[in-house]
């Protein structure tokens, strides 16, 4: 909404205490629906990009969340960086790919930016492929 303000518009900033925020928030009086009206279970969470909108996401699962952890095992060996974020960015760009050359073109769309080397690639195709398998 700030961005939005031209330059040199006065606005208000209200800064409230954190617990004092949370008491301003009323009591759900009924179970909670999503915006299309299907009922949600609490497994989801909202995720801010920095680019583009953000979304909701459902709970990672078991596969997910192993894959993740050796994604970003991966990230720390080749690159020396630790980041759940990026590695759970990698995973869901590579879930449901068929081969590697889909995983590299879906994960050149998304990132591609970070010019991934080859080795990487196929090293990050194969643990999620591994976990997949129930290998790891």
């Amino acid at each position: 909404m700030l961005k939005e303000q031209p330059r040199g518009t006065p606005f208000t900033l209200r800064l409230v205490e954190p617990k004092k925020a949370f008491d301003m928030i009323g009591m759900r009086t009924k179970a909670p629906k999503s915006s299309e009206g299907k009922m949600v279970n609490g497994k989801e969470t909202l995720r801010l990009r920095s680019k583009g909108a953000a979304t909701v996401q459902e709970v990672p699962n078991e596969f997910e969340e192993r894959a993740v952890r050796r994604v970003d095992d991966l990230l720390e060996s080749y690159m020396g960086i630790r980041d759940i974020e990026l590695a759970t960015t990698i995973v869901e760009a590579g879930k449901d790919k068929k081969n590697p050359d889909d995983f590299a073109e879906a994960l050149d769309s998304v990132l591609g930016d970070f010019a991934f080397p080859d080795v990487f690639l196929f090293d990050v195709w194969g643990a999620i492929g591994d976990v997949k398998n129930g290998r790891i």
